[in-house]
């Protein structure tokens, strides 16, 4: 049997070795055929502890391991059954994974994924509706921080693999769970592609098709948010955004996220992008770290309460955002640009009927919250000169001045009605 192998001879690779027929037929041919290929083999086997044989399985591993002259790490699982799930496990898994190719110095962490897990997963993505954006499927590679995670068996399928097994006996564990339908995974394997692959008209090879079709698909649609979004920075023209197709706005507001490292899952995304499109003057969506606010004729992005702008840089009318205030300019072109800053020591400005007033004496005047006096706009014109603090004081807010520049905290957690 054929492997996929990237790595280079001097590498230490690792196993993710559990026990079933996979991972123990990756394992008989990196321990054979392919053990030239690499340095230093390390495998790591992770115990989900819901099964009493596994305790055994984990010890023929190790054992296994040892009679082989390898290195075999091992963790349990502290998760309660009643609190089990496929995706608690494999976050936990990976975490383990991770922490040991780090500890260990591997730089390549091979898992025993095979044709028929892609057939399933690209299958889960399209009924699931996870097949955008994103590429769907299993990468063959993907490279992590500190190590790469390669797939050698991605193109053997099951049966080529229990086949092989027999041929060579080699052990391996049947894991009961594995027959349960109620994980939509294992229902898609044991209900859905027994049905297709009995049917003469369906064939699961097409499947690799739409999985190269969607990556296409969705690289397109990464370089027109791009394009979109280096038009823009902190917010988007609303009618503009509108006028896209729906599934590039769902690209465009998901890579702006996701320069601040958010992943919202797609229905969130879904209902921003029903506000967008409605007819909502305002509303406020929390996205983790920062948030995706409508103003009236704007979408904004703004950051959370525990980030802190220093400075914002006004050029033209519009709605703005500076550390939980909105500011709305409406002004002559002759004020621009102006700067919204954060407090700087010797601050002052001129207070109608008082003269000048030092910033701090103002804070003190009027309560204001030390934790506040750091986050409050300051904005100064272009003879930099300080004309609003916050909803203090505002020279342009007057009605001689017909509230050119209107500042406000900004209450939007729930949509207006």
């Amino acid at each position: 049997m054929e492997l996929f192998t990237p790595w280079d001879p001097e590498e230490k690779v690792a196993l993710a070795i559990s026990g079933g027929v996979d991972s123990m037929v990756l394992y008989q041919l990196l321990n054979t055929v392919y053990k030239e290929t690499y340095d230093t083999l390390l495998l790591l086997h992770v115990n989900h502890g819901q099964r009493t044989a596994s305790f055994d399985e984990a010890e023929y591993i190790v054992d296994m391991a040892q009679r082989n002259g390898q290195l075999c790490e091992t963790v349990t699982l502290d998760i309660l059954s009643a609190e089990f799930s496929q995706e608690k496990a494999r976050v936990a898994r990976y975490d383990f994974f991770g922490e040991m190719m780090v500890r260990h110095g591997a730089s390549v962490l091979l898992t025993a994924h095979h044709l028929d897990d892609q057939y399933e997963t690209i299958l889960h993505a399209l009924l699931t509706g996870r097949h955008l954006p994103g590429r769907m499927g299993i990468p063959v590679q993907r490279h992590m921080v500190d190590y790469t995670i390669v797939r050698p068996l991605i193109d053997a399928s099951r049966t080529e693999i229990v086949d092989y097994a027999t041929a060579h006996d080699v052990v391996y564990f049947e894991d009961e769970t594995n027959v349960r339908t109620d994980y939509t995974r294992n229902y898609i394997r044991h209900r859905l592609m027994p049905q297709i692959r009995e049917s003469r008209h369906l064939h699961e090879q097409q499947l690799l098709r739409v999985q190269q079709d969607m990556t296409d698909v969705d690289a397109l649609l990464k370089d027109r948010a791009d394009a979109f979004l280096a038009r823009y920075n902190t917010h988007i023209d609303r009618r503009v955004f509108n006028q896209e197709r729906r599934i590039v706005r769902l690209y465009i507001l998901t890579t702006w996220l996701a320069a601040h490292g958010e992943v919202p899952r797609r229905r969130h995304i879904e209902s921003i992008l029903d506000a967008i499109e409605s007819d909502i003057p305002n509303a406020s969506f929390e996205t983790g770290a920062v948030s995706i606010v409508l103003s009236y004729d704007l979408v904004l992005k703004v950051q959370s309460q525990n980030e802190k702008m220093e400075m914002l840089e006004i050029y033209g009318d519009g709605t703005y955002h500076f550390n939980g205030y909105k500011i709305t300019a409406h002004m002559a072109d002759s004020y621009y640009p102006l700067i919204v800053r954060t407090k700087s020591e010797g601050d002052r400005m001129a207070v109608p009927g008082t003269g000048r007033k030092k910033l701090s004496r103002i804070f003190i005047d009027n309560k204001v919250p030390a934790d506040e006096r750091c986050r409050m706009p300051v904005v100064v014109d272009k003879n930099r000169q300080i004309i609003a603090l916050g909803e203090i004081y505002n020279i342009m807010d007057s009605k001689e001045k017909k509230r050119q520049l209107i500042i406000e905290k900004e209450f939007t957690n729930e949509p207006e009605k």
